[in-house]
């Protein structure tokens, strides 16, 4: 039987060594139980307040942040329930981009529709998947209560959807979507599908219209809606009489002039990261901290741990972000040199907005402190910094107005 009780165990858990220090749980294993013992008990007694649920606008969105103890924990531990019961998981980036790959080297004939749903939390039904939810008593009272507490918040009931920011959001997402994907995989004529979140991409090999229909019909019963704007037919016929680029998951698979096909780290995510050097650079210009722009400079290029080893990774190196873990199908490792020269570039420059914002003695610091920091160390040789939890949001401090800079 599937234990959904709320204990100081079950809740250490789900434990980070961020939230040891974020919630300050003590130095020992025993402080830690003691205060997550007292965070089960007032949940199971009070149930939990999300009226000081934050939150902040990306891109338009409003997005959520848990702040006290009991309202991280609770939608935590409701989370990795809901998961258990329903078996909802997200697909793997790294998985759907390697097939692929390995889809577009057939040479015979095939059509790719590729798509996205348009406002994919905002326009989920929220009072459908709850009441889905409360009638599976499969999840306890607890649990269901938890969930009918977050949604009555006054900020998240104001917002339409599901609230971006919090987990639950994910695997109720994945549940309500379920019957979306069953029906495309069923359709004649589909050979291949996958989605991950709002982002879909379907192999068909004949009616790719009709496909394209039935997929949108689908959407409008299930009350949502294709983004018009990026739904894309494309022939493996045109793909093969010239070089093609299909882009998918922040990568591009470069078809048509190598079998296998070259994946490319996608031109948005590339702008994205040489705009991140270039703030780290103008902030220096404000602070002359040295150490710090190396410090970003190494969370760009490098590699970091995220989460401490557990039983759930099944691994003993825990959980990894970075360079090299964000862009492990990468096969075209020309972009990492290109990268590389434009860092080179920015660190030993004499001219420029940039080198005359920083000036030449606090430039010339930075190129002596910065050497053998590099896209390639953290690629191919994978070097991995140790990068305290406490200072990640000193590093994207200076990152905040990076819609604004690419504007530019």
């Amino acid at each position: 039987m599937l234990d959904q009780n709320f204990t100081g165990k079950s809740l250490l858990r789900l434990t980070s060594i961020k939230d040891i220090i974020r919630f300050r749980l003590g130095r020992k294993r025993s402080d830690y139980l003691e205060k997550l013992d007292l965070v089960a008990k007032n949940i199971l007694d009070k149930g939990c307040d999300f009226s000081s649920l934050a939150f902040y606008t990306k891109k338009g969105k409003r997005v959520f942040k848990p702040q006290s103890l009991e309202s991280v924990y609770s939608l935590r531990r409701v989370n990795k329930i809901l998961g258990r019961i329903y078996k909802v998981k997200q697909a793997d980036r790294d998985t759907i981009t390697k097939q692929i790959s390995s889809l577009v080297s057939d040479t015979s004939y095939y059509t790719i529709i590729k798509g996205d749903i348009k406002s994919f939390y905002e326009a989920i039904p929220r009072d459908t998947v709850i009441a889905k939810v409360e009638s599976n008593r499969i999840l306890s009272y607890q649990n269901r209560r938890i969930i009918r507490q977050v949604f009555s918040c006054p900020a998240v009931s104001g917002t339409p959807g599901l609230p971006r920011g919090i987990s639950i959001s994910a695997s109720l997402s994945e549940l309500y979507i379920r019957e979306f994907d069953r029906y495309v995989r069923a359709l004649e004529g589909v050979y291949y599908y996958a989605r991950y979140v709002d982002d879909f991409i379907i192999f068909c090999h004949a009616e790719s219209d009709r496909i394209k229909g039935e997929v949108e019909r689908k959407l409008k019963q299930l009350e949502l809606d294709v983004n018009h704007k990026k739904i894309k037919i494309i022939n493996s016929d045109d793909m093969f009489k010239k070089a093609h680029c299909l882009s998918f998951l922040g990568y591009e698979h470069i078809i048509g002039t190598a079998s296998p096909p070259i994946i490319r780290i996608s031109k948005n995510r590339i702008r994205k990261l040489k705009t991140r050097i270039a703030l780290a650079f103008l902030d220096l210009a404000k602070n002359k901290d040295v150490d710090l722009l190396c410090l970003r400079l190494k969370f760009i290029t490098g590699n970091y741990l995220i989460r401490e080893p557990s039983k759930a990774d099944g691994s003993s190196q825990g959980l990894m972000a970075g360079f090299y873990y964000n862009n492990k199908t990468l096969s075209d490792t020309q972009q990492i040199k290109d990268l590389d020269t434009y860092l080179m570039k920015l660190c030993r420059s004499k001219r420029g907005s940039i080198y005359r914002a920083v000036g030449s003695k606090c430039m010339r610091e930075a190129s002596i402190a910065t050497q053998g920091i590099s896209f390639s160390k953290g690629f191919n040789q994978r070097v991995i910094y140790s990068i305290a939890k406490t200072e990640f949001a000193l590093i994207k401090e200076c990152w905040k107005r990076e819609g604004e800079y690419e504007k530019q």
